[in-house]
This record gives structure tokens, sequence and C-alpha cells, in this order.
């Protein structure tokens, strides 16, 4: 774009709300490099770093409509946008478990995979709370504790809004607590 015409950040989101990708890459131009610079000090990694400027500027592409201007500039909106996402990545490395070099989690030969760990008394203890759950319940629960995936990517797996998929694991937790607490007799 033309310096005498150049457009400000207001006028370039309004226009990627109408699609413009032209006004996109103009905002890219602008706005890449500060989104790096806090995605890499955030997350210590380059390659994620480049991730995340990749997925802000998609979601500002597809939310340019739902811009406030009188609430924020749109480098503030820009960073935000970044700062979550930078934000979800650090959450979900934190919540996906370490795998163990001897043990392979998804062999079912494995004592590592089966309910209860090593401990045989506590398996039909398990196995018969595990049984009050539904099998999306129970799907949910395994990818979210066992394969790690966050509550933002189970949302988008499972095409859930996330607060629905949060009560639903809120849900599926509790009914696995009141078995736990109370199981019956055999």
């Amino acid at each position: 774009m033309d310096t005498e015409t150049e457009l400000t950040g207001n006028e370039l989101l309004s226009r990627v709300a109408l699609g413009d990708e032209e006004a996109l890459g103009e905002l890219y131009t602008r706005l890449s490099p500060r989104v790096f610079a806090l995605a890499l000090r955030m997350l210590g990694s380059r390659e994620e770093a480049e991730e995340v400027v990749q997925d802000t500027f998609i979601k500002l592409y597809q939310g340019a409509g739902r811009y406030q201007a009188e609430l924020h500039s749109v480098t503030a909106f820009t960073v935000t946008v970044a700062q979550h996402l930078a934000l979800s990545r650090l959450r979900a490395r934190q919540a996906r478990p370490a795998k163990a070099d001897d043990y392979d989690v998804h062999d079912p030969a494995s004592d590592f995979a089966q309910p209860g760990g090593a401990d045989p008394t506590l398996r039909p203890l398990i196995a018969q709370a595990l049984s009050v759950l539904g099998p999306d319940e129970r799907r949910l629960l395994e990818e979210s504790f066992f394969d790690g995936y966050s509550h933002d990517e189970l949302a988008v797996r499972h095409n859930l809004p996330l607060g629905s998929l949060k009560s639903k694991v809120r849900r599926a937790l509790l009914k696995l607590r009141r078995a736990l607490e109370t199981p019956h007799a055999s």
C-alpha cells in the first residue's frame, strides 16, 4: 500500500472483516514481528512461535467482524489474541503427561496401560467405576487425562462449545468420583 494512503489499523481490520485479504496481508506485515517476538518470548520455541503467528492471523481473519474499536487498538487486540494462543499452548504442554520410556500407554499388554496400574487389587474397583460412564464420557476423560488434550483441543475434536465440553468433563468426573466413593458390592 502507498504510504500517502496508508490505512489505519482500524480501517484495515474493517476491510479484513469484509474479506479483504490484501488488508490482512498489510496487518500481517505491520504486526507479525511483534506477535512473533511475544510468542517466542512466551514459548521459547521458534517453531511454536511461528505457529502462533499463523494462528493469530487466521483468528483475526475469522473474527475481524467482532472487533470493537472503542475497546482497544488493533495492535492490542492482535497481541491479546496471540497471547491467549501462546498461553493455550503452554497449558497444553503442562497437561500432557510425560511418557515413561519403559512403558507404552497404548499397549494393552502393558501393566501401565491397565486401570489401576500394577496393583491388581485395584483393577476390579476401577473397572467397575469406569463402567458407570457412557462411551462418550469415558472417551473425553481418556483423551483429557491419558492423551493429554486440553479442553480447547477437545472442544475442537468433538465439535462442542468450550463451556459444554467443560461441563461434560466435570459431570463425568463427578460420576466417576461417586462410583469410587460408594462401590457396589459384587
